[in-house]
């Protein structure tokens, strides 16, 4: 094959030069990148517990709500709020406050994929720095 010895030799000469960079930016990054996982698998442990919550009730929805970058997830019983997961030492009152309760989900309504990407994006856009205008 030509070329693939000259592509061979950059790829050595590159990793030589900026390996060491590599491997400290790794090392550097991998605690932050388990937390937002641990975040991640938090807010999906508790979406279940919500869901599972809502179906035991009659009339019962949940709503995903934000506190600062962490997601929480509202139980209803028809309009009334009943409990939040994970549990929250905010009020459901100020955590209601400037929701849209027409996004509420039932056990019935089927999610598609589609929704689950908008709702995944949202997150992200959550998820910026302290302090930064989301």
């Amino acid at each position: 094959m030509a070329g693939t010895g000259r592509a061979v030799s950059k790829i050595v000469k590159v990793g030589a030069k900026y390996g060491p960079q590599i491997w400290v930016a790794s090392k550097a990054l991998r605690e932050p990148a388990k937390e937002a996982a641990q975040k991640v698998i938090a807010s999906e442990k508790a979406r279940k517990q919500a869901f599972d919550h809502a179906k035991s009730l009659s009339d019962g929805s949940i709503l995903k709500v934000y506190e600062g970058d962490r997601s929480l997830w509202i139980v209803f019983s028809g309009d009334t709020a009943i409990t939040v997961y994970p549990v929250s030492a905010t009020p459901l009152p100020s955590l209601l406050r400037g929701a849209d309760l027409t996004k509420r989900i039932r056990p019935t309504d089927q999610l598609t994929a589609k929704d689950r990407a908008k709702d995944a994006a949202t997150s992200a856009l959550r998820r910026g720095k302290p302090g930064a205008i989301n």
